[in-house]
C-alpha cells in the first residue's frame, strides 16, 4: 500500500472522529479535544491488507480506541486551581464523561466482549501509573520511564495484541515513548512544568542537593538516545518485526531524517 493511500484512509478516520467529538455547547467554553493523528496512524496499521480500504467495522474499532484516549486526556486537563473558572473546570469533567460515553456506546454496538476486556485492562494500567506519578512513588528513573511507557502505549499495545499483532508491540511502544519524551523536552525548554518533570526532580533530589532544568533535560536526552537506538535496531534488523508494514512505519518514526533508507532496505536489494 502506498503512503498516499494509507494517509487518505487515516484522513477519513480522523475526520470521522472529530465529527463525533464535536459538541457545540462544550466548544463555547473549552478547547476542541486534540485528536492524535500519529496514534490513528498506528492503530490503522494492523488492518493494512494490500490496497483495500479500511472497512466500516475496522474504522469503528480504531475510533473506539481513540475515543478512550481522548477521554483520558481530557480528564488530565481538569485542575483544582481557583484561578481557572469553575464552569470551565466542570465542563472539562463533563466533556471527559461525554467522550467516555462515545467509547462505551461504540463498544456496546460492536458487541466485541474481548475488546472491551482488553481496553478495560489498558484503562486500569494507565490509571495506576498516573496515580504513581502524581504521588511521586517511583524510586528510580527507570521505573518512572516505564510508567510513562505504559501510560503512552497501553491502549494501542493492547489493541495490537487483540488483533494478533503482538510482535509489533515493542516497536510501537518505543516509538510512542520517544514521542512523549520529545514533548517533555519541549515543555522543559518552554518552562512548562509537568508531572513527569516533577517526578524526575523528586528522584534526582534523593542523590543530589539541587536539581535544575538541565538535569531533567539530561535524563530526557539520555533516554531519547537509548530508545532511538532500540528503534533503529528493530527497523534495520535482518528480520524486521513488521515486514509488510515496514515502509509505512518508517515514515512515522519521529527521527526519520536521521535514518538511512539505504541501510534500512539493504537486505531487500
Amino acid at each position: 500500500m502506498k503512503f498516499t493511500d494509507y494517509n487518505h484512509q487515516a484522513n477519513i478516520i480522523h475526520q470521522y472522529i472529530e465529527e463525533q467529538l464535536h459538541h457545540s455547547y462544550l466548544k463555547e467554553y473549552i478547547d476542541q479535544p486534540y485528536v492524535d493523528r500519529m496514534l490513528i496512524n498506528y492503530l490503522l496499521l494492523p488492518f493494512m491488507d494490500g490496497k483495500r480500504m479500511v472497512t466500516e467495522q475496522e474504522m469503528k474499532w480504531i475510533s473506539t480506541a481513540m475515543f478512550l484516549h481522548v477521554a483520558l486526556e481530557t480528564h488530565e486537563k481538569v485542575t483544582i486551581s481557583e484561578k481557572d473558572p469553575l464552569k470551565e473546570r466542570q465542563l472539562t469533567v463533563l466533556a471527559g464523561v461525554y467522550f467516555s460515553s462515545l467509547y462505551y456506546k461504540m463498544l456496546s454496538d460492536s458487541e466485541d466482549i474481548e475488546l472491551i476486556e482488553v481496553l478495560a485492562s489498558a484503562i486500569k494500567d494507565i490509571n495506576e501509573c498516573k496515580i504513581s506519578m502524581y504521588k511521586e512513588e517511583c524510586t528510580s528513573i527507570e521505573e518512572l520511564i516505564e510508567s510513562v511507557r505504559i501510560i503512552e502505549t497501553s491502549i494501542p499495545a493492547n489493541f495490537y495484541t487483540h488483533f494478533q499483532k503482538k510482535d509489533w508491540v515493542s516497536l510501537l511502544s518505543d516509538s510512542l515513548l520517544y514521542n512523549r519524551l520529545l514533548k517533555e523536552r519541549l515543555s522543559v525548554n518552554n518552562s512548562q512544568e509537568t508531572i513527569f518533570q516533577s517526578a524526575v526532580k523528586t528522584i534526582l533530589n534523593r542523590s543530589q542537593q539541587q536539581v535544575e532544568d538541565r538535569d531533567v533535560l539530561g535524563v530526557i536526552d539520555l533516554t531519547l538516545d537509548r530508545v532511538q537506538k532500540d528503534i533503529e535496531l528493530q527497523v534495520a534488523g535482518k528480520e524486521p518485526v513488521i515486514p509488510e508494514a515496514r515502509e509505512l512505519l518508517v515514515k512515522f518514526l519521529p527521527f526519520i531524517e536521521h535514518l538511512s533508507t539505504t541501510n534500512l532496505y539493504a537486505e531487500e536489494g
